[in-house]
């Protein structure tokens, strides 16, 4: 197999800046998520004027990539919830050492984000919050993938219900949960293809078969 990249990874031009500014700026989304592969748009000098023109009530989500390009989640400051992954945050961090549970706390320092979910890969995910509800929360969720076929994509299926859960319920356990789910129903599909709710129901009634979840008075 043979890939042919073609990408041009300069910053955007300062006319592209000023209407993705302008456009978060005006937005009347309930989230605004940055997902940042670094082909251009996110950088040291658009960063600042980007995360200063999310609306005030949006909820902030940022995820960062180095599986083929690099970037740096702890330019992200002050977000609702971040979602790297652990080879990502130990180059942020320049940190090979720390313990998961170190790593996070670590994260938090740096960012001051309120909500983290640290991927773990085959190993599932690692959860923690500075919200004043759940002050100093954290636990872990192993992997719900059964099958593995193509992990290609499972990071942005856990980012976008891990984000629906925290909008819709404000909980870290449901949204750690509901974004492992998803990540595990991408990874047993062969391509990077979209996760659609009754995928996530299936997989729910899939997990609840095998443990003969019996809700209580049933």
């Amino acid at each position: 197999m043979l890939k042919i990249d073609t990408l041009d990874n300069r910053p955007v031009s300062e006319e592209i800046h000023r209407k993705l500014t302008k456009s978060i700026k005006h937005s009347n989304a309930n989230a605004v998520v940055f997902s940042d592969f670094r082909h251009g748009i996110f950088n040291r000098m658009s960063i600042p004027s980007l995360m200063e023109a999310i609306p005030a009530n949006a909820f902030r989500v940022a995820d960062s990539q180095v599986a083929s390009r690099w970037g740096n989640i702890t330019e992200f400051e002050d977000f609702d919830l971040i979602t790297p992954n652990e080879r990502e945050s130990r180059f942020a961090l320049a940190d090979q050492d720390s313990t998961i549970g170190g790593l996070s706390r670590l994260l938090h320092d740096v960012t001051n984000c309120n909500n983290l979910i640290l991927k773990l890969g085959e190993r599932g995910i690692f959860c923690s919050t500075n919200a004043k509800k759940y002050k100093d929360l954290y636990f872990s969720i192993n992997s719900f993938a059964t099958n593995v076929v193509d992990a290609v994509g499972a990071g942005d299926a856990l980012l976008a219900y891990a984000t629906l859960g925290m909008l819709t319920t404000n909980s870290l356990f449901i949204a750690g949960i509901l974004g492992s789910i998803a990540a595990a129903c991408e990874c047993e599909c062969d391509g990077n293809i979209p996760i659609r709710p009754e995928n996530v129901l299936a997989k729910i009634d899939a997990i609840e078969r095998t443990t003969k979840y019996n809700p209580v008075g049933n």
